[in-house]
């Protein structure tokens, strides 16, 4: 009887771990489009349709911890992958995920306690993509001899942010234009030399606010002016003399270009233009 009974249990307790082992594939078969899809739209870069498929998802699902903890992984990728943005400057990628993950963290508050990131810490890293890029965008200008947009990112950055370190880059960068003004001039390039000292004579206030003791004062900045425009009308003068008045002309359009007021430079001008125009009907 005793045997009977054991094996007119096997074929039950087969059959129940057939039914069973059915149950875990059916179930993994029903929420593996919910978890793939995601992901897709993740590793495609659709971070929103990311999110957007993990909502829908928990909303069909809401105690299904499978969907729930491969949202939380993928939402700690999505900030993986602005931070090393970040880190290698590239603001504009960075500050794309960071603001996505912000735009969503209302959704998140049932599972803030799992992220390690909050709304707080998204809100600082974004200011730091646009700080980040304004300084990266100075750089380049200043390499490039903009030196006034230079200036002009450093004080909107510094106006708007008001970050800690700005007025130390802002102090930095119109020492190193004023150095590249003196050597300029040294080289009797007083275009080029002429424009800086006139960019930081402008924009002079910025630099004594960022430097308690300024290493040059702006009278030496117009005495850098000066001595540019006074140079470049001897040049020019000298030039015009020789009966070079293309040469002529080129050199005091160049103080045009940090003096732009200068009303008997403009008048040298134009009578050397008019000169210009008789010289060549002839």
């Amino acid at each position: 009887m005793k045997t009977f009974r054991s094996k007119a249990f096997l074929p039950l307790f087969l059959l129940s771990g057939a039914f069973l082992t059915s149950c875990v594939t059916q179930k993994k078969a029903t929420f593996e489009p919910l978890l793939s899809q995601p992901r897709q739209y993740f590793e495609a870069g659709e971070y929103q349709k990311a999110i957007d498929s993990y909502s829908a998802g928990l909303k069909k699902y809401p105690r299904e911890k499978t969907i729930l903890n491969d949202y939380i992984k993928t939402l700690e990728e999505m900030k993986q992958l602005a931070d090393k943005a970040l880190e290698k400057e590239d603001f504009p990628s960075a500050e794309r995920v960071y603001s996505v993950l912000l735009n969503n963290s209302p959704q998140f508050k049932p599972m803030e306690k799992s992220l390690s990131f909050t709304p707080q810490l998204l809100r600082r890293r974004i200011k730091d993509c646009r700080v980040g890029l304004s300084k990266k965008q100075a750089r380049r200008s200043l390499e490039a001899g903009d030196f006034e947009k230079a200036l002009d990112l450093y004080k909107a950055a510094e106006e708007e942010y008001n970050v800690a370190g700005l007025s130390a880059d802002l102090k930095r960068t119109m020492e190193n234009i004023k150095s590249e003004a003196d050597g300029a001039a040294a080289k009797e390039d007083f275009i080029s030399a002429g424009k800086a000292y006139a960019v930081l004579w402008k924009n002079y206030s910025l630099y004594e606010k960022s430097a308690p003791s300024p290493s040059f004062s702006k009278a030496s900045l117009d005495e850098g002016i000066k001595k540019c425009r006074t140079q470049l009308t001897q040049k020019g003068l000298a030039q015009y003399r020789k009966g070079n008045l293309s040469k002529a002309i080129s050199l005091w359009q160049g103080i045009l270009l940090f003096d732009p007021d200068n009303i008997e430079i403009k008048k040298a001008i134009d009578t050397a233009t008019q000169q210009l125009k008789k010289l060549q009907k002839k």
